[in-house]
């Protein structure tokens, strides 16, 4: 891996004329004082985008207003890059465009997700670290799979399972998915998903809410 410091690597960073397919920036915009300076950096990264920019802070409600006032700046940002003038979009995880449901509704929460990993010195018992992240890419929203996204723990119970999701539609939908009334196929699926995970479905509409049995837990 070479220095950022050194002096052969750093001129080339600093080239406006050069992009990367990926760019990564991870805790940063947590550590920058003001709104200006998160600005100016979150435009610097995404002009030296080519691909998909990835942002990732902690998983507080704090961390995820941070990525979306990040996501804003991209989505509505007036100036063009001389380099590469295509607009940019959610690539994940949101399904859309739109403001977050998690903050707009009546009890702000963090769209946060959950990572094990074992600490250095080793432990045989792992740790849990919630994360939030957004991935922003160039080009057009169709590009990307606008299916839901599942936005906590997936519940399971006797045949059925509890999913919340975040759709396609900027809303939020808590989901008891069963296989009579959803079929075999995505009912099985649900079953095996993750927090994290994409549900299959072109449209909330097929997913029509069924009846509440047992409640997940918060």
């Amino acid at each position: 891996m070479r220095n950022l410091a050194d002096g052969k690597v750093w001129p080339r960073l600093c080239n406006p004329a050069v992009q990367f397919n990926v760019v990564v920036s991870a805790f940063s915009l947590s550590e920058l004082p003001s709104k200006a300076e998160r600005a100016e950096v979150v435009q610097t990264l995404w002009h030296k985008t080519s691909n998909f920019l990835i942002l990732v802070e902690n998983g507080t409600k704090a961390g995820h207003c941070l990525l979306m006032e990040a996501r804003d700046l991209v989505l509505k940002g007036k100036e063009k890059s001389p380099l590469d003038p295509r607009p940019g979009f959610v690539f994940a995880p949101c399904p859309h465009e739109l403001p977050c449901p998690q903050l707009t509704s009546s009890e702000p929460l963090a769209c946060s997700f959950s990572q094990a990993y074992h600490p250095v010195p080793f432990s045989w018992q792992p740790k849990e670290e919630k994360f939030s992240m957004v991935i922003l890419a160039r080009g057009s929203p169709e590009e990307a799979n606008r299916w839901p996204r599942i936005t906590q723990p997936v519940l399971q119970r006797p045949h059925h399972v509890h999913c919340h999701l975040c759709c396609p539609d900027g809303h939020m939908q808590h989901a008891v998915i069963t296989a009579r009334r959803h079929g075999r196929d995505l009912y099985r699926c649900a079953r095996v998903s993750s927090w994290g995970d994409l549900l299959p479905l072109t449209t909330p509409s097929e997913l029509p809410p069924a009846a509440i049995i047992d409640p997940p837990e918060s």
